[in-house]
């Protein structure tokens, strides 16, 4: 008996959002056959403001008001209990097929919707030392690579994690100035970012504090283009 059934055999798959065991031979899914018909409706829902799914919604941030950020893609919003529950066990648990569902949806996005060219790279906001520590995943690195394999447009950590407290405590306006204590160009990688395309993948976009921080920081070093991707986005962003 292979090991990956002795696994499956004490810790049985089951659905990220109702919990319900998943049939063993299919280890690549996440979700039962009732949540699946439940996401692809989440991805279906219309922005209350542009009444757009969010793949072609272009309602933005209020902080990127002088177009930092060139463009805000994201599979759906976050605004259901299902999509929280979805992200929520993205950045706390190492859960390989959500991991590799969410890859898959968003590497088919980026192909849909950006002209991607030899110029092009794929980036992501690196996590604290102190989260990674305490959920062992770096949930947008992890996604990041794993879009990159699936695409072929290759992937630069760019962005380093400095400092600062976890955005989802902090106010509207503390978390503008907490993402620029919190993020800084890599070093030792900023010179390969000059003329660069680049595709920003995050697990999701909020007041898009963070996406307009790391575009400046981009943009300072000669990114022609900075575009974000992310799982979910914040419908009625400029609130």
């Amino acid at each position: 008996m292979k090991p990956v059934y002795l696994l499956q055999l004490f810790f049985p798959p089951r659905c990220v959002l109702c919990g319900e065991l998943i049939k063993a031979e299919d280890e690549d899914n996440c979700f039962c056959d009732k949540c699946r018909v439940v996401w692809e409706q989440e991805k279906a829902a219309l922005c209350p403001v542009c009444r757009r799914d969010a793949g072609h919604c272009g309602c933005e941030p209020k902080y990127n008001r002088s177009a930092t950020v060139d463009g805000f893609r994201a599979l759906t919003f976050y605004q259901t209990e299902n999509v929280k529950k979805l992200i929520y066990t993205l950045k706390t648990k190492g859960n390989s097929p959500l991991y590799k569902m969410i890859s898959r949806e968003l590497a088919l996005a980026v192909m849909k919707y950006s002209k991607v060219d030899d110029q092009t790279v794929l980036t992501y906001p690196e996590r604290s030392r102190a989260s990674v520590k305490k959920y062992g995943v770096d949930q947008a690195k992890t996604v990041c690579r794993a879009v990159s394999k699936l695409t072929g447009i290759p992937c630069a950590p760019f962005i380093k994690h400095k400092s600062g407290a976890e955005q989802k405590k902090l106010s509207a306006k503390e978390r503008g100035e907490n993402a620029a204590a919190s993020y800084t160009i890599n070093q030792k990688r900023k010179d390969e970012i000059k003329g660069r395309h680049i595709i920003f993948i995050d697990d999701v976009v909020t007041t898009g504090a963070t996406s307009v921080v790391c575009a400046a920081l981009c943009k300072a070093e000669g990114a022609k283009s900075f575009t974000v991707y992310s799982v979910a986005k914040t419908p009625d962003l400029k609130g």
